[in-house]
């Protein structure tokens, strides 16, 4: 197929890199243990991979002979050395595939650029985090392999496609094509909103867990008025934690918005579908109305932090190791906020699906197992592409998921009886020269997050399966900390789980029409979202003129190239 790479810009790039470089002198601080393209090619011949060999259409190892592959992407996280790492040799032992990694600590999505501009892609590209839409035109221009047209060879791969039908709806092109694929967190913790509750506080007052927006409600004023942390001081608890969109500190907004009906993993732009799949902006509905009507009084009434939209993520840590705040929500862990030990989670409970006169269900949203790029691609001139599919196929199938997030038994771990969990886990291995298992685990074991195109943890899966009451176990709790208290939280009784809004992908005309409009819309949600909140904006005076500023904004045109998105997305799915 010809290239048609536009190159205008690739170009500009590429002109002011050599300059650099020329002034410089190297590229240092760009490339780590790589090698030149002749350099890759002789590592080649002395591999015997420099032309066809036979690739095993089952079983492995995959090819009749070792063959390189070369692999480019950013530096993995923590990783120095990519050659001192042992699923470099398991993997040629193994599969017969021979890694030679040129990894770049700074520019990647540059490097990209120029590589596809100049035609010098690697054999793969991992870990990259790729725009789809990118990948979908590059692959049209014959940059990236068609992976569907080998997808015979990839059963596991398919296996998956069928448990999550999302997964082929976000990779697969209008047109049927698979260029790149994505990660994949199958694990429920992980999709699960973190939202907690001061568990001393309530025990404290004498209040029971909240399970309404009313109930929850009733408890922040509780935590206002009478001394919950019970320092002799009323006036110093900050009932809850909320911010703008700082270090991930909004996940409470999920919560809050499960309340009223609403269920995103976006809180800044919210799209959903009814169910005839009419996609429409909820920041325009009655629901969000009142959702921004509970949040001014809140606001109003001193039971959220009044800094909310220009507090800072120290600023929050700070207070948080003062005890001041009785519900918030956060990306990381109640330990990792207040910067304490995993211990300090029990003094937290989860906080899902409270239900509202908006929503009688006490639904909990669970984000898109889907995240929105992607990760690895296959060169479309590759030597060997159906040893390559097979090879991408190895890390669906339950040993090479392990590989990419811990390496191999009896190599890099070993499996240890967990009493609490009741079942067999790995446990990293810890080899002279390194202080922890973990570690080793991303400076020897594997190439970290480079090849983990499906997450999935036994530990994690196995606390999923666990029962309420082992979950709420001290020593558990002592143990697993947060994660105890999410999956709890989500397992109370009544509660259920709605997926959020799907992750779709667009077509190069749609993402560079839709860029500007969505960036534009995005901006003027979020302040007006602040102003709402604070009382700046009456929402009763000024909601029509809010809506139909967004109207003059294009949001219309917005909403079409969303529906036309998500119309292909439900096609894959149904």
């Amino acid at each position: 197929m010809k290239r048609k790479f536009k190159k205008s810009v690739a170009m500009l790039l590429a002109a002011s890199m050599a300059i650099a470089i020329t002034a410089c002198g190297s590229s240092t601080g760009e490339t780590v243990n790589s090698g030149s393209a002749a350099t890759n090619e002789a590592a080649k011949e002395e591999a015997g991979g420099s032309g066809k060999v036979t690739v095993n259409e089952t079983g492995y190892p995959i090819t009749s002979e070792e063959i390189t592959v070369t692999l480019a992407g950013p530096m993995p996280s923590g990783l120095e050395d990519w050659t001192q790492v042992a699923d470099i040799e398991e993997y040629a032992t193994r599969l017969g595939i021979r890694l030679d990694c040129d990894f770049y600590e700074t520019d990647w999505g540059t490097q990209l650029t120029l590589m596809v501009a100049g035609d010098e892609l690697p054999d793969m590209l991992a870990g990259c985090s790729m725009n789809v839409s990118d990948v979908n035109e590059w692959g049209e221009e014959g940059y990236f392999l068609d992976l569907n047209e080998y997808i015979d060879l990839m059963p596991n791969l398919q296996a998956y496609f069928e448990k999550y039908p999302e997964l082929e709806a976000f990779c697969t092109t209008s047109d049927g094509h698979i260029y790149g694929l994505p990660k994949l967190r199958v694990d429920m913790t992980d999709r699960l909103t973190r939202s907690f509750i001061n568990k001393q506080w309530l025990e404290n007052l004498g209040l029971s867990m909240p399970t309404s927006i009313d109930e929850y409600y009733d408890v922040l004023v509780a935590f206002k008025e009478q001394d919950a942390n019970g320092n002799g001081d009323p006036n110093d608890e900050v009932p809850l934690l909320f911010t703008s969109d700082e270090g991930g500190y909004s996940a409470i907004e999920k919560t809050l918005l499960d309340s009223f009906g609403i269920h995103t993993s976006d809180i800044n732009y919210i799209l959903q579908a009814d169910e005839s799949g009419k996609v429409e902006l909820a920041h325009t509905g009655e629901k969000y109305k009142e959702y921004l009507r509970f949040l001014n009084k809140l606001y109003k009434e001193g039971l959220m932090e009044q800094e909310a939209f220009t507090i800072t993520g120290d600023e929050i840590t700070t207070r948080q190791q003062n005890e001041i705040y009785g519900s918030f929500g956060c990306g990381s862990a109640p330990f990792v906020m207040a910067n304490k030990d995993i211990s300090y989670d029990a003094n937290w409970l989860g906080l899902a699906g409270l239900s509202s006169e908006f929503n009688k269900d006490r639904n909990a949203s669970i984000s898109s197992p889907v995240q929105n790029s992607i990760l690895v691609a296959v060169n479309g001139k590759v030597e060997n592409p159906e040893a390559m599919a097979r090879f991408i196929d190895y890390f669906y199938t339950e040993e090479g998921m392990l590989s990419a997030t811990k390496g191999y038994d009896g190599v890099t771990f070993d499996m240890v009886d967990d009493e609490l969990l009741g079942t067999k886990v790995p446990q990293m291995r810890v080899p002279e020269g390194y202080t922890s298992g973990e570690e080793y685990r991303y400076k020897g074991a594997i190439l970290n997050e480079a090849l983990n195109l499906v997450e999935k943890n036994i530990d994690r899966q196995a606390m999923f399966d666990s029962s309420r009451e082992v979950l709420q176990k001290p020593e558990f709790v002592a143990e697993y900390g947060w994660a105890a208290r999410v999956i709890d939280a989500f397992k109370a009784d009544g509660v259920n789980g709605i997926d959020a809004y799907p992750v779709v992908s667009y077509t190069a005309e749609e993402v560079k029409e839709r860029g500007d409009i969505q960036k534009d819309i995005t901006t003027y949600l979020k302040q007006a979202r602040a102003q709402f909140i604070t009382g700046e904006l009456d929402l009763d005076k000024d909601w029509d003129t809010y809506v139909s500023t967004l109207e003059q904004m294009n949001l219309g045109r917005l909403l079409e190239i969303e529906q036309a998105a998500y119309d292909r997305y439900t096609k894959v799915i149904d």
